[in-house]
């Protein structure tokens, strides 16, 4: 699967059923060379707001990935990790 066909799928929290947000990047371990997480831009209503300091983004490890769909990644997460900009 290719890093495009990920950010065109929404994420969405299976234990309660609603939209994460979509997926920006990805975090890769150079030594295995496997993903370790999958970065994603939260969605809001206030997107406005988020203009001057940048989307609010987080880190989903890919033990917590459920499946990917066609449409959809299905996660499960306690609670979500900010990601820091770079």
């Amino acid at each position: 699967m290719r890093f495009l066909t990920l950010q065109s799928k929404d994420v969405i929290d299976a234990s309660t059923g609603c939209k994460i947000g979509y997926v920006v990047d990805i975090e890769i371990d150079p030594l295995c060379q496997c993903i370790q997480a999958i970065i994603v831009e939260r969605t809001s209503a206030f997107k406005f707001i988020c203009f001057f300091k940048g989307p609010p983004c987080i880190i989903i490890p890919i033990q917590q990935i459920l499946t990917i769909g066609e449409d959809v990644i299905l996660v499960h997460v306690d609670c979500y990790q900010q990601a820091t900009k770079h």
